[in-house]
């Protein structure tokens, strides 16, 4: 994660990310950030995003081939396809990728025996992104609160906790309803 966040704020990115874990909202985040760093605000004419299993590897072969317009880098955004949990074609185009085409893998689970999981952890980065400690939890909430110049006491933070669990989306909802609640107060 820590990685993830030094390529983004320096601008200086590897080919491959592969984000995954079971924190849907670490990983959304992630993926988004990691966008928007690489590509930029404007710039969906270099981008390409594909989703789901049956996702055509010789498509996705072409499009990481062309070189990107106007631009330094092309960004291939590929989700939920579980290519690291079979054996595929993918190693093969990711090393014969051009180094303009950056690729962000996010999915669920991965092997790491993987032909493809270990080429991507050579030449790129692979974060696993899973629930937080209760520790950190709390460092999140205050987080969402510091903003609206709202503070929470640890041990309301912790009675939040019980009654949200430890999903990062969940607590994010739970907070903003807070902050909504308490406007004036």
């Amino acid at each position: 994660m820590n990685v993830i966040k030094e390529h983004i704020k320096s601008g200086n990115f590897k080919q491959f990310y592969l984000i995954y874990g079971n924190e849907p909202y670490l990983v959304k985040l992630y993926r988004d950030k990691l966008r928007d760093a690489i590509l930029g605000d404007s710039d969906q004419m270099n981008f390409s995003r594909f989703e789901g299993k049956d996702i055509d590897l010789k498509e996705v072969n072409a499009i990481a081939q062309t070189l990107p317009f106007f631009s330094d880098r092309r960004l291939i955004l590929i989700e939920n396809s579980d290519l690291f949990k079979v054996q595929s074609d993918l190693a093969e185009i990711l090393s014969q990728a051009p180094e303009s085409t950056i690729f962000v893998f996010v999915e669920k689970e991965v092997d790491k025996r993987n032909k493809s999981f270990k080429l991507v952890k050579d030449r790129g980065i692979v974060s696993e992104m899973n629930t937080l400690d209760e520790k950190n939890l709390k460092l999140f909430i205050a987080s969402l609160l510091k903003p609206t110049g709202k503070k929470i006491t640890e041990s309301t933070a912790d009675y939040l906790l019980d009654k949200t669990g430890t999903e990062m989306d969940n607590i994010n909802n739970e907070v903003e309803k807070l902050i909504c609640y308490t406007w004036d107060k």
